[in-house]
């Protein structure tokens, strides 16, 4: 979607970056800007700064950076229109209707939100009905949940009748083929359309941003399945969204310990949201995924993953966890007694127990250790086959060398080997894995790597965003010079057409941003925007003298150096009258002052 640049900038100019990521997490102050640990990595020392005056943020920790869309699109996830979407909204901004998308595929995914707010709506109207919502009320008030869970998480009832979500959402204009889109509408096999959610309590899935995009239903009797999840659509995606984390990111946002808790069932969610553990999500039904993680990561920098007392021993568990580790994101281990899940444990031992036993959280490599114990035998040489060969394994896949270090250690004492011959074989294993990483098609291998770019240039971009004038003063000054860099070369190019149409100095530089489409570059852009502000006129005037004068040096010192190449190949094909003309212009070059 494309939008004109007036509008992009008008909702910028309406939206403060403080506090929109002050919003996300906490900011402290530190002189002019702001400071906080990274949210997209994991850090003890504030690196992410953000800078009020220029309306930017830059992590000199990873190196990510931007405006208020690069944080917005970064930390939701969202694409740039998304984020100016959401912005827009949020200082009542009306967008023109993009026309370079289809407005078909635009509408599909309009009206199956649409739905499904309308659906949360209907769900949460039949259980709060005196009659039809008794039976479901009755159960979760057996489970000890009331109007505050009800009203919070939006719970719901499905009747038992086959089509009566399917008949509301119809009477409301809804067409048959967006119903079968969303997912609530299924048809028979003679093709009639019914409600997937019958005679069920309805927990609303709503994604990070709280909207409404897909449906949990437990059944009321005994049929199969117990729970029933909404079907992949257009909106959802099982394998990426995570149930309440919507409310686990305000809890920690709001927390000195970014720390999540992972649960398997909605009633364990709920039941430690009510309990005072709002940093809680819940799985929906699927293993942890990459893309879980990559989210979650997001939002907090520990995960903590509570498994019922029957299922610790899963392989499947074991997988999910070696996936925080591969991503970077720490995590621990908290295995309930045998026979209880979080909402029994909590009802029975109450709040306190389970925080004391939150503290009792295993390490991941506690965790596994226990549970390959368990399943092999280390006195056995193929037993401790089988356990090396799985740790080492999972060592091979953890990027932090420090915890792979810790870990060896730990792993020698326990089996009682030497700790070099883990190293070795972990070695040796990281060599097989970097040669079938090494095969690549010739084309690729081929691909340069990208130049650096000289820090010069990076230097003199960055005086030119304090102090736009210099570009014009630069232009007249070297007005042959080309960028070495390929980034500086986009952003100058960036810079001067900013300056050419705007008057306000102050606002060429933040238009800027918006110019740049490539986040790679808009990230490398707000590095250079955080550079100093050479507030003292005279400390800035000196400094962009000597980046021209050293500009001045490198392209003289160029242009000779390729004079002196021409005349080699002059002198080598007899042309003497080349020769001639060739040492001319370079003794000129040679006797022009600095």
């Amino acid at each position: 979607m494309a939008y004109h640049d007036q509008v992009v900038d008008q909702v910028q100019s309406l939206n403060d970056i403080v506090e929109i990521i002050s919003a996300y997490i906490p900011l402290k102050r530190a002189g002019r800007n702001f400071k906080a640990n990274c949210p997209f990595h994991n850090e003890k020392t504030p690196s992410f700064i953000v800078n009020p005056d220029k309306q930017i943020f830059h992590c000199f920790g990873c190196g990510v950076g931007g405006d208020v869309f690069s944080f917005l699109m970064k930390y939701e996830q969202m694409n740039f229109p998304e984020a100016l979407k959401r912005l827009a909204e949020r200082v009542h901004v009306t967008l023109p209707e993009p026309k370079s998308s289809s407005p078909r595929e635009r509408s599909l995914i309009d009206r199956v939100y649409q739905i499904c707010s309308a659906a949360a709506d209907f769900y949460r109207a039949n259980l709060k009905h005196a009659e039809i919502g008794k039976q479901a009320r009755e159960y979760l008030a057996k489970r000890d949940f009331g109007a505050e869970e009800m009203n919070t998480f939006s719970l719901g009832f499905a009747m038992g009748e086959w089509r009566t979500l399917y008949e509301f959402l119809s009477k409301k204009g809804f067409q048959e083929q967006e119903l079968l889109r969303s997912g609530l509408i299924v048809r028979s096999a003679q093709g009639s359309p019914y409600d997937l959610f019958r005679n069920r309590i309805i927990f609303p899935i709503l994604n990070a941003q709280g909207k409404v995009i897909a449906f949990g239903g437990r059944v009321m009797g005994d049929e199969m399945p117990k729970y029933l999840n909404s079907p992949e659509t257009p909106i959802f995606r099982k394998r990426k969204e995570m149930y309440s984390l919507h409310l686990a990111k305000r809890a920690i946002a709001s927390s000195e310990v970014r720390r999540i808790l992972i649960v398997e069932g909605y009633l364990d969610s709920i039941r430690l949201y009510s309990s005072g553990f709002q940093n809680v999500v819940a799985t929906l039904g699927t293993s942890l995924t990459q893309e879980h993680v990559q989210v979650l990561k997001r939002y907090a920098d520990e995960a903590v993953v509570l498994f019922d007392g029957d299922k610790a021993g899963e392989q499947a568990s074991l997988r999910g966890l070696e996936i925080f580790l591969e991503e970077g994101m720490g995590v621990k281990v908290l295995c309930l007694p045998k026979g209880f899940d979080p909402d029994d444990f909590i009802r029975s031992k109450g709040r306190e127990a389970m925080a004391e036993l939150l503290k009792q959280a295993q390490d991941v490599f506690d965790f596994k250790l226990q549970v390959l114990m368990g399943r092999y035998n280390k006195a056995d040489s193929m037993g401790l086959l089988k356990i090396t060969s799985e740790f080492l394994d999972t060592f091979s896949k953890i990027k932090n060398p420090v915890l792979v270090d810790r870990y060896l250690r730990k792993l020698a004492v326990t089996l009682g080997v030497e700790e070099s011959s883990l190293r070795s074989e972990l070695n040796k294993l990281k060599s097989r894995q970097g040669s079938l990483k090494s095969i690549r098609p010739v084309l690729k291998s081929q691909t340069p790597e990208e130049k650096s770019e000289p820090q010069v240039e990076k230097l003199l971009l960055g005086l030119m965003f304090h102090y736009p004038p210099y570009v014009r003063l630069f232009s007249e000054s070297l007005p042959n010079y080309s960028f070495l860099g390929e980034k500086t070369r986009e952003i100058f190019n960036y810079l001067s057409q900013v300056t050419r149409e705007q008057d306000d100095l102050k606002l060429s530089a933040l238009k800027l941003l918006n110019r740049i489409k490539d986040e790679k570059l808009k990230t490398f852009a707000s590095e250079l925007f955080m550079m100093s502000n050479w507030g003292v006129s005279q400390d800035r005037e000196q400094a962009f003298r000597d980046l021209l004068g050293t500009l001045k040096k490198q392209e003289k010192t160029q242009r000779l150096k390729s004079l002196r190449n021409k005349i080699s190949q002059a002198e080598e094909s007899g042309n003497q009258e080349l020769v001639l003309e060739y040492m001319k212009a370079y003794q000129e070059i040679l006797g022009q002052t600095e």
